[in-house]
C-alpha cells in the first residue's frame, strides 16, 4: 500500500469519528426536544415540515461531489433513526414487503419506522382513521395512468388529512421461476400495473392471461411458488422470492413516475415549499367552476390539478379535486380558499403539505 493511500485512508478514518461523534450528539438532541415538548402544549414530535426546510437548506449549502439525492438519502435515515429516539412512529402501506408503496414509504419517512403491510387501500384508511396506526402511504396517481380512483374515493370518505407525498420512479421487471419467457402461461400483477405495461404484454405475451392482485409484491410471492407464471414487479423483489428476471424495465413509458400520499391527522404547518389539496362542488350554471378558478389566478396561485370525481348522489353530478401551490396559511392562499369555499356548494380542505422533493 502507497503512503498517499494510507494517508488518504486514515484521513477517511478521522472523519468517520467525527461523524459518529457528531450523529450521536444529534440523536441526544434529539432526546432533548422529546423532554421539551413532552413539558408543552405541543406534543407533535413528528414534522414533516421541519423535515423539508432541513433537507432544503441542506440542499443549497451541498457544494458536491455528492449529488442533491446523495444527500436527500443520506440525512432521510439521519432523520429518521435521530427521530426514533423520541418516538417509533407505525406506518400502513400496501404490502407484502417491497411493493412500490414500501419502496415509498421508505423513501418518505426512512427505515427507522414500524411497518404495517396492509391488504387494501381501504385497510389502510381505516387504521389511519382510527388511529390503529400513525400514518398511512397510498398511490393516488400515476404519470401514464392517471388518478386511482379507489384511492381518491377513501379520501373523500375517510376524514383523513393529506400530511405529504412522494413521488416514485416505476420500472417493472417481469420476474418468474422459469428461465425462459417462452415457458410463461400465466401473469400476475396489480390492476394498474397491467395497464402501465400494456403495449409491452400485447407484443411479447399476447395471448397470456392476466391476473389481478392486490399489489405487485403479493404477486411475486404468488409467482415464487408457481413453475408456469410470472409476476411484474419491483427488482428488489426479485432478490426478497427468489425469482429471475426474465425482463427488465417493461412499463411502456420510460418516464413512469407514481405520486403516493401520506395520510394522517395531523394539521402540518407551513414548509415555505408546499401543495394544499381541496375539494369542491360548484353550483350547477353556466361559468360556475371558471368564476371559482379565477379566484386562483387573481391571486397569481399556481393550480397544478384538477380533476372531475363523480358524486355517486346524482348521475352527471361532479365535485373537482384541486392542488394548487402554497399552504392554506399564506395569505393569498388564505384569502382566495375563503373566496372559493363562499362561492361552492360544497367546500373541504384536504389537506396542505410539502411538496415532494
Amino acid at each position: 500500500m502507497s503512503d498517499d493511500l494510507k494517508k488518504i485512508r486514515k484521513l477517511i478514518d478521522m472523519l468517520d469519528t467525527k461523524i459518529l461523534k457528531s450523529l450521536n450528539q444529534r440523536g441526544m438532541l434529539a432526546q432533548k426536544i422529546k423532554k421539551a415538548k413532552d413539558s408543552s402544549d405541543n406534543k407533535s414530535l413528528y414534522r414533516p415540515e421541519r423535515e423539508t426546510q432541513i433537507l432544503k437548506k441542506l440542499e443549497r449549502l451541498n457544494e458536491g461531489p455528492l449529488s442533491k439525492q446523495h444527500i436527500q438519502s443520506i440525512y432521510k435515515e439521519i432523520i429518521s433513526a435521530c427521530l426514533s429516539l423520541e418516538i417509533k412512529l407505525s406506518i400502513s402501506c400496501l404490502g407484502p414487503e417491497e411493493s412500490y408503496s414500501s419502496i415509498a414509504l421508505n423513501k418518505f419517512f426512512g427505515s427507522s419506522v414500524k411497518k404495517y403491510y396492509a391488504k387494501t387501500l381501504a385497510d389502510i384508511f381505516y387504521n389511519v382513521k382510527n388511529q390503529t396506526v400513525d400514518y398511512g402511504v397510498v398511490p393516488i396517481e400515476n404519470s401514464n395512468q392517471g388518478s386511482v380512483r379507489e384511492a381518491l374515493q377513501h379520501l373523500i370518505a375517510s376524514e383523513v388529512r393529506i400530511c405529504g407525498e412522494v413521488n416514485l420512479n416505476i420500472k417493472h421487471c417481469l420476474l418468474s421461476t422459469c428461465n425462459n419467457i417462452s415457458s410463461i402461461k400465466k401473469v400476475y400483477a396489480h390492476e394498474q400495473t397491467f395497464l402501465q405495461c400494456d403495449a409491452w404484454l400485447n407484443k411479447n405475451l399476447p395471448n397470456i392471461k392476466r391476473n389481478i392482485l392486490s399489489s405487485n409484491s403479493a404477486a411475486a410471492k404468488k409467482v415464487s411458488n408457481l413453475k408456469d407464471s410470472a409476476a411484474i414487479a419491483s427488482r428488489s423483489c426479485s432478490k426478497l422470492y427468489n425469482l429471475t428476471i426474465l425482463r427488465n424495465n417493461i412499463n411502456d413509458n420510460v418516464d413512469n413516475t407514481t405520486r403516493f400520499i401520506v395520510i394522517g391527522s395531523q394539521f402540518v404547518n407551513s414548509s415555505g415549499f408546499d401543495k394544499t389539496s381541496i375539494l369542491i362542488t360548484v353550483p350547477n350554471k353556466s361559468g360556475s367552476l371558471n368564476n371559482v378558478l379565477k379566484y386562483l389566478s387573481d391571486s397569481n396561485i399556481s393550480m397544478t390539478k384538477i380533476e372531475s370525481i363523480p358524486t355517486k348522489i346524482n348521475n352527471w353530478e361532479y365535485m373537482f379535486m384541486l392542488d394548487i401551490d402554497g399552504h392554506i396559511d399564506d395569505k393569498n392562499v388564505k384569502r382566495s380558499l375563503e373566496k372559493i369555499k363562499n362561492n361552492c356548494i360544497f367546500f373541504m380542505h384536504l389537506g396542505s403539505y410539502p411538496k415532494s422533493i
